[in-house]
C-alpha cells in the first residue's frame, strides 16, 4: 500500500482462519498514554489527534452520562478535522463516595485522594464514543468498574506519593502502575480501570463494521 506513514499504518489481521484484512487506521481524541499502549497492544493502528474542551462544560446530571456526553465531544471535536475515518472518543473518571476524583493538582491533593481510597472499595467509569467523521453516526457506550484498595499506612502512603506515579492519573493512581501493589481486588474490566474499556471498543467497532473493513474507513484530513 502506498500511503502516507504518518497517516495509515496497516496490520494484518487473523479473520475466520482462512483469510486476512488490513484494518483500517483510527483517529484516537486522545493524549493518553494508557489509551495508545492498550491499542498498540491490540494491534489496532491507530493516529492521535490532541483536541482540548472544557469537560466540565459538558458534565450532566449523573457521572455515567456526564462521560459518555464527554466522551462524545471529544469525538465531535477531532471528527471536525476529518472527512473520513473513525473517531475513538473516551473520557475515564473515578468516583468515590458521590464525587469524582480528578487528577491531583499536586502531591498534598495525590496524599488526600489515596488516603480516601486507602481500605475502600471505588469506581471508575468511562464513557467511550466512535464516530464516523464522514457520516456523523456515532455510537457510545458506558463502562463501570470497581477497584478495593488494601489499608494503607501512612508511611505506605507517603512512600507511594515521593515515587509520583500519581502524576496526571484520574484518582491518583494508575492500576498498571505502583498502586498494583495496594489494590485487593477488581470488578469488572480491568483495560477499563487503566483507561479504554476494549469490550466497548470491541462492540462499537463491529458497529461500523470496522473488523470486516478493507478501506472503508480511511482518515482523510481537511
Amino acid at each position: 500500500m502506498t500511503k502516507d506513514h504518518n497517516i495509515i499504518r496497516f496490520i494484518w489481521l487473523p479473520y475466520k482462519s482462512t483469510c486476512y484484512l488490513t484494518m483500517d487506521t483510527l483517529i484516537l481524541a486522545s493524549k493518553s498514554p494508557r489509551r495508545r499502549e492498550i491499542l498498540h497492544q491490540l494491534g489496532i493502528p491507530f493516529i492521535v489527534c490532541n483536541i482540548e474542551i472544557d469537560e466540565a462544560a459538558h458534565y450532566r446530571k449523573t457521572v455515567r452520562s456526564s462521560v459518555m456526553n464527554v466522551s462524545r465531544k471529544k469525538a465531535e471535536e477531532a471528527a471536525s478535522g476529518f472527512t473520513s475515518g473513525l473517531v475513538l472518543g473516551v473520557d475515564t473518571v473515578v468516583f468515590f463516595n458521590g464525587r469524582v476524583l480528578g487528577k491531583p493538582e499536586n502531591a498534598e491533593q495525590a496524599r488526600a485522594f489515596i488516603r480516601m481510597l486507602s481500605g475502600n472499595r471505588h469506581e471508575v467509569l468511562s464513557g467511550i464514543t466512535v464516530r464516523d467523521a464522514g457520516s456523523g453516526h456515532t455510537r457510545s457506550g458506558c463502562s463501570i468498574s470497581s477497584a478495593q484498595f488494601v489499608r494503607m499506612s501512612n508511611e505506605e502512603i507517603e512512600g507511594y506519593v515521593q515515587w509520583d506515579d500519581w502524576v496526571d492519573k484520574a484518582g491518583g493512581y494508575a492500576i498498571q502502575g505502583r498502586a498494583a501493589l495496594f489494590i485487593r481486588r477488581i470488578e469488572g474490566s480491568y483495560y477499563n480501570i487503566m483507561g479504554l474499556p476494549v469490550e466497548k471498543l470491541y462492540t462499537l467497532l463491529r458497529g461500523f463494521e470496522y473488523f470486516r473493513s478493507d478501506g472503508n474507513h480511511l482518515p482523510v484530513r481537511r
